[in-house]
């Protein structure tokens, strides 16, 4: 093992031990106080709260972060807590079931897949069992048109139900999954630009790119769901989203806009790109690689993420030379540096993975060498513990750093430390 990869996991154990510290404990359960924006009368502002329970900002990420760190480092501590993080977690399963909540990163699919993959890592059958159960019991919900994307929908949904059905071998889950797939077929607006997907619930507002919320996101959904299955319309879905998402790219800029209306346009009214996971270059990136791997003869998804790697790139440059930040998963720099070690391992570019470390080493020499705060994906706000948004996530950046391979990226759902190779059951 080289110094800096040990260098990156002293890391993680370090973020992993304060993650500890601050836990609050009650009954064998624990939570964690952090920023989040919320929505009061009409407009997102900053808040300090308990968390709640979901993989996105709640204590099903951080305990998952932590049963990986677990898995790799032995430490008692830190497996205890994200036992007792992922038992606050699973308090919430009925009142999330009650309100159809099956999304992934804000939901039950969440829980659900944190908890079966802790549950392996660290040896704990009934924790696995719980995650199974889960699975099942979102696998009976039916498709709502109000949860399309991947951040609380039926994209992100798919890809654990089908990992669930290829491990189980489970006619019942498989055809959940294809029940959600032909629900995002049959919502899709097709039209000469392609096709694509109202995810907001505004029927006046332009439809979305990239992955959180957008086109690529469902394409990665559908692209999953389309080979074990051997469904031809669902790789039609895969094609018209992409087909979309050409239709507005930039060329100039190497990037997809921002079409939320909400988000300040340029001068002259034109949307403006972010380079980000949830929208933007980063995140239409992943989505490619991942669909690359499932067609590999297709040139314009791997020319595409070839862009989207370009533009990606030069901005952890960039922002690492300003004094602080944002090292966030969701829309930061280790979000945007996941997508180069995903480059490096997927198409054998170890340059790629080196721009990665290096971000990663002089993320720690700015922040955590000299004991100054991490700056977390909360704008306005101080260090926060979630996986998407704080320190679980940089935490668990440090720890893909240190091994990919053991440690899949958090940023495409259904991608476990276990893989299923196989067909229809």
């Amino acid at each position: 093992m080289s110094a800096d990869r040990g260098r990156f996991l002293d890391a993680a154990e370090r973020i992993g031990c304060r993650l500890c510290r601050d836990a609050v404990w009650s009954n064998g359960r624990c939570s964690w106080l952090g920023w989040a924006m919320e929505v009061h009368a009409g407009q997102w502002t900053t808040a300090f709260h308990a968390l709640g329970s979901n993989l996105y900002e709640g204590t099903s990420g951080i305990g998952l972060f932590l049963a990986r760190l677990a898995n790799i480092t032995g430490d008692p501590i830190v497996r205890v807590t994200a036992e007792g993080a992922l038992a606050q977690a699973l308090t919430a399963v009925d009142r999330l079931a009650a309100g159809g909540e099956y999304g992934f990163y804000s939901g039950l699919s969440g829980i659900a897949w944190a908890c079966r993959e802790a549950g392996i890592l660290l040896a704990i059958e009934e924790l696995a069992e719980r995650g199974k159960a889960i699975v099942r019991l979102v696998g009976r919900m039916a498709p709502d048109r109000q949860r399309v994307d991947v951040m609380n929908g039926s994209a992100g949904l798919i890809p654990v139900l089908l990992d669930a059905a290829l491990a189980s071998q489970c006619d019942e889950t498989l055809a959940a999954a294809v029940r959600h797939g032909e629900h995002l077929l049959n919502l899709a607006k097709r039209s000469e630009q392609g096709w694509s997907w109202d995810t907001l619930g505004l029927a006046d507002e332009p439809h979305l790119l990239g992955f959180a919320h957008g086109a690529s996101g469902i394409a990665y959904a559908l692209g999953t769901l389309a080979g074990p299955v051997d469904r031809p319309d669902f790789l039609a879905g895969v094609r018209g989203a992409l087909c979309y998402e050409q239709s507005l790219f930039r060329p100039e800029e190497g990037n997809w806009p921002d079409l939320r209306s909400f988000v300040q346009p340029l001068e002259g009214g034109k949307p403006p790109c972010m380079v980000a996971w949830c929208h933007g270059a980063a995140g239409v990136g992943i989505a490619r690689l991942a669909l690359h791997k499932l067609l590999p003869n297709d040139a314009a998804i791997i020319s595409d993420a070839e862009i989207a790697i370009r533009t990606t790139a030069p901005t952890l440059e960039r922002s690492l030379s300003r004094e602080a930040g944002n090292f966030s998963l969701c829309h930061g720099d280790a979000g945007n540096a996941d997508l180069l070690i995903l480059a490096g391992d997927l198409l054998n570019r170890p340059e790629l993975r080196q721009q990665a470390e290096a971000t990663g080493a002089r993320g720690l020499e700015q922040f955590e060498d000299l004991g100054s705060p991490w700056p977390c994906g909360v704008r306005g706000a101080g260090e926060t513990p979630s996986l998407l948004l704080g320190l679980a996530g940089i935490g668990h950046f440090f720890l893909r750093l240190y091994d990919s391979q053991a440690v899949r990226t958090v940023l495409l759902p259904g991608q476990g430390s276990h893989e299923h190779t196989g067909t229809r059951p």
